[in-house]
């Protein structure tokens, strides 16, 4: 939870205002009352001109509940609930939730050239931050490693026992997103990390599709995990037509009376733009950044679908394949 501001402004005696109270846990001014009002999260006081005045404990009170509630629990269900049993029921998940949301995601990235380039590019950024740099994927005393959102290993090669070193790093950070930027990988490595739920990408890579992927940690409740979130935590494959390409095909003849190829590369044009726009899109606060991101592997994940199914047309009609097959 963000530390109480100390300006006299923003608190009377002590208390808080409702709008202080909205900034300091992300809860919007509106669901603070409904809250208030049906469930009875909390009781505040009231000045002689009937304004709502809230104490640090139920500040504190406030942020704990909405961490259980993003974290996938129902608000009729917390709100009878006593602190003591939101912590005890929930164990650390709500509140290690709250803290990652309200401070950005963090990230140990495992390379100190990768991680200096992170650095520079996400200096200006409230949402993703680096945590923590190793000069490599450590094999041992992984139980001073720090929790954290995302992980990031910079490898020359995918080794045989990369995987399984990753999966111990899961294990120790409590990570929900682990990433592989690689510089070489045959087909069967990239199997092994994909079967390890690892996120691999060619290098180089761009540092605000990095900062999306690792949003991904906060987007996402992997407990208990869903087949709709185990699959965004996959990254989708690059893209197979460039631009150029699908406004070519968009307006070739169609041997197909309903010109299905045609409607398809528009398709497929406007899904692209969409992507990129998801992952340069600018985010208000940590939540939103949260949210660009899943909708940024979603649309990844429905264009390399389309991509697929486009292929396949084209063979069926005669349609050659372009050369340059990346944009």
């Amino acid at each position: 939870m963000k530390a109480l501001p100390p300006r006299a402004d923003d608190a009377i005696d002590g208390l808080y205002r409702i709008a202080t109270v909205s900034s300091l846990t992300g809860i919007p001014v509106q669901t603070i009352r409904v809250w208030e009002s049906r469930h009875a999260v909390v009781e505040p006081t009231r000045n002689a001109g009937n304004l709502r005045l809230y104490r640090r404990a139920d500040i504190e009170r406030l942020s704990l509940v909405k961490a259980a509630v993003d974290a996938g629990h129902a608000i009729s269900t917390v709100a009878s609930l006593t602190d003591r049993q939101i912590k005890a029921r929930f164990k650390d998940a709500p509140v290690r939730v709250a803290k990652a949301r309200q401070a950005g995601c963090r990230v140990l990235v495992c390379g100190a050239a990768l991680a200096g380039v992170l650095k520079t590019a996400w200096q200006a950024r409230s949402d993703v931050r680096v945590q923590g740099v190793l000069s490599e994927v450590p094999a041992a005393e992984l139980d001073s490693l720090p929790s954290v959102d995302a992980v990031i290993a910079d490898v020359s090669v995918v080794s045989n026992a990369l995987p399984a070193a990753l999966r111990q790093m899961r294990a120790a950070t409590k990570a929900p997103v682990v990433i592989v930027v690689y510089g070489f990988a045959n087909r069967q490595a990239l199997a092994r990390l994909d079967a390890a739920n690892v996120i691999a990408l060619a290098a180089p890579t761009d540092p605000a599709q990095l900062a999306r992927i690792c949003q991904l940690g906060l987007a996402i409740d992997p407990t208990p995990p869903t087949a709709f979130s185990q699959r965004l935590m996959h990254s989708a494959a690059p893209r197979r037509y460039a631009d150029a390409f699908l406004r070519q095909l968009g307006q070739m003849p169609s041997k197909v009376q309903c010109e299905c190829p045609n409607h398809l590369a528009d398709l497929l044009a406007k899904l692209n733009a969409f992507e990129r726009y998801s992952l340069e899109c600018e985010s208000t606060n940590i939540k939103d950044a949260a949210m660009h991101a899943m909708m940024y592997s979603a649309s990844g994940h429905c264009r390399e679908f389309l991509e697929e199914v486009l292929r396949r047309l084209m063979a069926h009609e005669g349609i050659p394949e372009p050369r340059a097959q990346r944009s």
